[in-house]
């Protein structure tokens, strides 16, 4: 789980807080988003922390969920790559699933709970009515990403929901910080490493006011 983030969009909410800590009806996002996941099928969780760590680890010690719970701080921002990297490096993981700390995505997780194969990474994608914020994702026949769209096309279709299944090896020959966005994900469609998963649920991400705020009006019914 990536949650060093700044969080400098949602300031105006959070104010000194982590924004994966932002509160909803009483509880931190993050704590409603590890329950959804464990109801789920995901069973251990590794926080990759950054910005204001002290204050999510205080949180964690609270949790129900502490004992699944394990949290590893970045020495400098990493960029969501270098994130990713340092956690597996720090966990002993060959393999894990990717979520990001101020994302929520609903529905059942089942494709994205199995093991990787002959790709390097999986990733979830999510139909939406007006992807312009987000950009589109472009898949072929067969599963397999060919192609992100840039940001600002309108209208319906799929995009990348930031939740990933990734193999160490997918991270292999990167510098110590990167983006996983940019210098992995548009490389791996190229080279047919990186197969989609629909996932039919609701997408939220909460790192603009407006979108949190849907968050907090929406939580009792999103699963």
């Amino acid at each position: 789980m990536l949650a060093g983030g700044f969080g400098t969009r949602l300031r105006s909410v959070v104010a000194e807080l982590p924004k994966a800590l932002a509160p909803v009806d009483g509880q931190p996002f993050l704590r409603r988003q590890l329950e959804s996941l464990a109801a789920r099928g995901v069973d251990r969780f590794v926080l990759s922390l950054g910005h204001l760590a002290e204050q999510v680890q205080e949180a964690v010690a609270e949790w129900p969920l502490k004992e699944r719970i394990s949290c590893v701080i970045e020495p400098e921002p990493l960029g969501t790559g270098g994130a990713i990297a340092f956690a597996l490096v720090q966990s002993r993981l060959d393999e894990v699933l990717v979520a990001n700390g101020d994302t929520f995505l609903g529905g059942d997780l089942s494709a994205m709970l199995e093991p990787l194969g002959a790709e390097a990474v999986r990733m979830s994608v999510v139909t939406v009515p007006d992807r312009a914020r987000f950009g589109g994702v472009s898949v072929d026949a067969e599963g397999y990403v060919e192609r992100f769209l840039e940001k600002g096309e309108q209208g319906p279709g799929p995009i990348n929901a930031g939740f990933y299944r990734v193999s160490a090896a997918a991270l292999q020959g990167q510098p110590k910080a990167f983006s996983f966005e940019t210098a992995v994900l548009p490389r791996l469609a190229t080279e047919r490493r990186l197969r989609a998963a629909l996932i039919h649920g609701d997408f939220i991400d909460i790192g603009v006011p407006e979108d949190y705020h849907r968050y907090c009006r929406d939580h009792e019914r999103l699963r």
